[in-house]
């Protein structure tokens, strides 16, 4: 097929919760912009927009930029806004191609296109180098459906999958979206990725599935991007995302050092996530000099049939230690609990809130299980006897050992406790 002449129109539009933005789409957006193919082809445009607002009135302002693709990322807390929106815009511009990716879409990217019409295609796993292919496609009027990574429907209507696109092999491959500008940092909105990854591999969670090994961006790549963050007007904190903030060591030394500089002027961390029973005193101080204000940490349960179930280790002992290290360095902790997880009772889940709050971290969340696409509990849900809402965003409705009224109920006491801990600090 001949090359298209006219310019792609591309709109990313993110519908995150509100004071946040979408990493995610700066990546895309800064790795398309970056492909010297696309040059004059492809005019990208971002919308960051928050789950709070009317569906109806975000397609008001796609429309009005009348795109040839719009590409969405899903998570399961704004997928239920994301279809309403693609149903008005499909409705209003047929022509459009939407595009999802993300962790709601890719694990299940055949069973949402044959559900939800209104979507065009879905990117599969790691969206940067397979997004820029689909619009190198686009823009040469050809076929989508043989590119890596890429979920569609043939000329026949039938659903086809491309196969796997491999990891990218270097982070650094990816421009970063505050160095060369298509992100602006905001105070308490800013997010640098160190690496992509996870060591663990709780059965609850999404992250590091599909990733055999923790890839890194560069140390000059992070040290670049903490300095641009840091040094913008108005920003006096801002956010990690790795899924371990002290992962070796070695790492943290090298954070911390970058940190200090600006931390020692007033710069803040928001709350980044650790491995807690591995922090000692000395790992604490350099939280502290990096500007931790909190931390936060599971233990998630207890239970030990759940923490069996779902892979997840638990020392009383050391997880105590390291609360208590963190505490000493004036640094908040907040334990987190999951209420609904195999294996456990209901009796399980308070021993878990008990041993939380005689701790006195701080902070003390609980939350329902989700039983995400992707994650082990989501493949071994019949198994496992999980019975959750197929919708997003997935919440668990009834276990073989907590019936649907004995959750509720749960739920209802923990929150209440919550509250009278949150009311004696």
């Amino acid at each position: 097929m001949s090359d298209v002449s006219e310019v792609l129109k591309v709109v990313f539009v993110g519908l995150n919760s509100p004071g946040y933005q979408s990493l995610a789409l700066g990546y895309l957006r800064s790795y398309a912009q970056a492909d010297r193919r696309l040059a004059g082809r492809v005019a990208f445009q971002t919308l960051d927009l928050t789950v709070d607002v009317d569906p109806w009135w975000v397609a008001y302002r796609v429309l009005a930029l009348e795109p040839d693709v719009i590409g969405i990322p899903l998570t399961c807390w704004n997928a239920r806004n994301a279809y309403d929106l693609c149903r008005v815009v499909k409705a209003a511009r047929p022509a459009t191609r939407i595009v999802m990716g993300g962790p709601e879409a890719g694990p299940v990217a055949a069973e949402l296109l044959a559900a939800h019409p209104e979507v065009d295609i879905v990117v599969r796993g790691e969206g940067e180098v397979t997004f820029a292919e689909l619009l190198y496609a686009l823009t040469r009027g050809r076929a989508v459906h043989h590119v890596e990574g890429i979920t569609t429907r043939d000329d026949a209507g039938a659903v086809v999958s491309a196969p796997d696109r491999p990891l990218i092999a270097d982070l650094d491959s990816i421009p970063s979206p505050y160095l060369n500008g298509v992100m602006v940092p905001s105070n308490g909105a800013a997010y640098i990725e160190t690496y992509r990854g996870c060591p663990h591999h709780c059965g609850y969670c999404f992250e590091g599935k599909g990733y055999p090994r923790v890839r890194s961006f560069s140390e000059a790549r992070i040290a670049a991007e903490i300095d641009t963050v840091a040094h913008t007007s108005g920003v006096t904190s801002f956010s990690f995302i790795d899924a371990v903030f002290n992962l070796t060591d070695d790492r943290l030394a090298f954070l911390a050092g970058c940190l200090a500089p600006y931390a020692a002027q007033g710069m803040r961390l928001h709350t980044v996530e650790v491995d807690i029973e591995r922090i000692d005193d000395a790992q604490a101080a350099l939280l502290a000099s990096a500007g931790v204000a909190s931390v936060e940490t599971g233990p998630q349960t207890v239970g030990a049939q759940a923490l069996a179930t779902c892979q997840r280790r638990f020392d009383r002992d050391r997880f105590t230690r390291g609360v208590e290290a963190l505490k000493r360095a004036d640094i908040a902790v907040e334990c987190d609990l999951i209420v609904g997880l195999p294996g456990d009772t209901v009796q399980d889940f308070f021993d878990g809130l008990e041993f939380c709050l005689d701790l006195d971290p701080g902070i003390v969340q609980t939350s329902t299980l989700h039983v995400l696409p992707g994650t082990d509990l989501w493949k071994r849900a019949e198994e496992l006897g999980l019975r959750y809402d197929p919708e997003p965003s997935h919440e668990i409705i009834a276990t073989d050992t907590i019936g649907y009224n004995d959750l509720r109920r749960a739920e209802v006491r923990s929150i209440y406790l919550q509250r009278i801990y949150k009311a004696r600090l």
